[in-house]
């Protein structure tokens, strides 16, 4: 099968979205089939590149929102049997409108979470009807939807979006290293990793921190969090004000962007993992922080309810008080107690996030949209 692949990054500029769509794409299940990836080029290329191993990879400069009249000459002159885009609300979505008017062969769309409706609704009354103008052609031309979870299905229903949905979560790729690190001192890390976004609600989880500080001060006495991510739209000035002007700046630690060895020693130096988003996909973090036996703190916006219900990660709701009782659950749970909820999400990814069963029914997936295999039960109409 001929696959072509629309990313908007094959770096780490795309953040989660990065690993999910180069570990799906690069699971051996995709060997026996020919995918070509175009993308846009940006100043990580070199360094991200080889990570993508042998996959033929078409690279466009970008304009602005990505615009590019190559890629679309491109898209146009190309026949594959089905177009997969990930992510929307940029120059390439439009392609999807041009793919269907030049093209028969279906398309499918991984929103990647973008349809979320905190993503939606902080756009704004003029980014909407601008959305509404450019945008909706494509969304329309789309075959079927990928989410990744049911969360993420409803949102896509609830933006009015009528096409078949195919439920098919991230996966993780479990580490294989046994380089033991040594921790850089005698405390306890509560681990943040990912973009400086608003809706990751990085700023409400500092206020519980500096609410917590103030009622009990000695809580923190052998607890650090790390916050570890790449600055979006200035939001680490913001975040950098509520640190100084609440004088947590012996607790809290910004870390910048890590990758590589510099990421893995952020979670294996990690005792806990917290994300209190305002809204996700499937935030590959906490797979992650899970895969490394991590306790978690996480919202229900987070999507991935397994977790509770294996009880590997505390509930939080995405609020300052909620946030405030989640850390002191947490702090006071003995180092047993910590260890054995971080076993049982490693447990629970093990067994139900792996990229070779997720690779398997993408393939599924695409046979039933080019006629040559049945509906899958994990698609719903």
């Amino acid at each position: 099968m001929n696959i072509l692949i629309c990313t908007y990054s094959i770096t780490r500029t795309a953040g989660g979205v990065f690993d999910a769509v180069k570990d799906l794409f690069t699971n051996k299940t995709f060997h026996k089939h020919n995918l070509k990836i175009i993308s846009f080029s940006d100043k990580h290329i070199d360094e991200d590149i080889s990570s993508w191993k042998n996959i033929p990879i078409q690279l466009f400069k970008a304009g602005p929102l990505l615009y590019s009249r190559q890629m679309k000459r491109y898209m146009i002159a190309t026949n594959a049997d089905i177009l997969h885009m990930e992510a929307l609300w940029r120059y390439p979505h439009i392609l999807m409108g041009i793919w269907s008017k030049y093209h028969t062969a279906p398309i499918i769309c991984s929103p990647h979470g973008m349809l979320d409706p905190y993503i939606i609704s902080t756009q704004g009354k003029i980014k909407r009807i601008i959305s509404h103008l450019f945008f909706q052609k494509g969304l329309e031309s789309v075959n079927c939807y990928h989410a990744l979870c049911q969360k993420e299905l409803e949102d896509i229903r609830a933006y009015g979006l009528k096409q078949p949905i195919a439920i098919i979560p991230n996966g993780i790729n479990l580490p294989k290293t046994t380089k033991k690190y040594v921790k850089p001192d005698s405390n306890y890390h509560l681990l943040y990793l990912g973009r400086l976004h608003p809706k990751k609600g990085i700023d409400i989880l500092l206020q519980a921190i500096a609410t917590l500080k103030k009622e009990n001060p000695n809580i923190f006495n052998n607890w650090i969090i790390d916050i570890v991510g790449w600055d979006h739209e200035n939001c680490q000035t913001k975040l950098e004000h509520i640190v100084h002007s609440n004088n947590l700046k012996e607790i809290v630690t910004f870390h910048g962007g890590l990758f590589g060895e510099d990421k893995i020693k952020m979670y294996a130096n990690a005792d806990a993992y917290i994300l209190p988003s305002h809204g996700e996909g499937l935030p590959m973090t906490i797979l992650e922080a899970w895969s490394w036996k991590l306790p978690v703190v996480m919202t229900p916006q987070c999507n991935i309810p397994e977790g509770f219900e294996a009880n590997a990660a505390i509930r939080i709701e995405d609020n300052v008080s909620s946030i405030k009782q989640g850390l002191q659950t947490l702090f006071n749970m003995s180092d047993e107690e910590r260890i054995s909820m971080g076993n049982r999400g490693y447990k629970l990814v093990s067994e139900n996030f792996t990229w070779d069963a997720s690779a398997q029914k993408m393939i599924m997936l695409y046979k039933w949209l080019t006629n040559q295999g049945e509906k899958p039960d994990f698609v719903y109409e």
